[in-house]
């Protein structure tokens, strides 16, 4: 009997592209540091209030290959399907043996195949949240590193006034009233960048966070793979008809 397939498992199983929206969070981060070609300057001012460069805490809080990263998701799903396109073969190679053959060992074989056809389609499903799971990290860090890329942003903006106030007030050699109100907007600028680095920091827990969750979700998803694997033994000899 010809048993053709239903579906071509090898086909699901293509190199992983990345996906078109992904946006690598680091792009973010550096490209906010680039506004100004004075920005490494006045980033190292700011180490001066929050003891780091901004731009460096991000980059090194946010390190990692995002790109393969978010091809890993591809890679789960594309996985999945080539579970599905099996279960496919094995229902539709079972209905053609359950209608030429009879007897307690075609039901039990039917049995057998059924389970099996379950068991891969619920892999697939458990691939399939792995392939989420990855997304939504993928998807969350990007916004993360937007995030923080405004905020450093605001803070070059910030010591750019900075320094322009701090400038003037010498220059002019302000006194009374003048310099006072020259004093306030340095505090007020200053206040700025305080308020963006502790957003940044938000930020950051916030994505570490996100992420954890997703890899309990992750772990969880694993171990249920595997056991899904181990829930059906292979048969430990093929069948052998005693009238044949």
């Amino acid at each position: 009997m010809d048993f053709p397939d239903a579906a071509e498992p090898t086909a699901c199983l293509t190199r992983p592209d990345v996906p078109e929206e992904f946006s690598d969070p680091l792009l973010a981060i550096t490209a906010a540091g680039d506004v100004f070609s004075p920005g490494g300057w006045f980033l190292k001012l700011a180490e001066l209030m929050l003891t780091k460069d901004p731009v460096e805490w991000a980059q090194e809080q946010l390190a990692g290959d995002w790109k393969a990263y978010a091809g890993c998701s591809q890679a789960w799903r594309n996985a999945g399907r080539a579970c599905g396109a099996i279960a496919r073969n094995v229902e539709a190679g079972s209905k053609r043996v359950d209608a030429t053959w009879d007897g307690h060992a075609a039901e039990a074989a039917i049995d057998y195949f059924e389970a099996l056809r379950k068991n891969l389609d619920d892999v697939q499903d458990a691939l399939d949240t792995m392939a989420e799971e990855y997304r939504v990290v993928t998807e969350s860090i990007a916004r993360t590193g937007q995030a923080i890329g405004g905020c450093i942003g605001a803070i070059i903006d910030a010591l750019v006034s900075l320094s322009v106030t701090t400038a003037a007030s010498t220059a002019l050699g302000w006194t009374g009233g003048a310099a006072a109100m020259g004093y306030a907007l340095g505090a007020m600028e200053a206040q700025v960048i305080l308020m963006e680095w502790e957003r940044m920091s938000v930020l950051v827990n916030a994505a570490q966070l996100a992420m954890n969750a997703s890899y309990a979700v992750m772990g969880r998803t694993g171990g249920e793979i595997l056991a899904r694997v181990h829930a059906l033994p292979l048969p430990r000899t093929s069948y052998d008809h005693p009238a044949v």
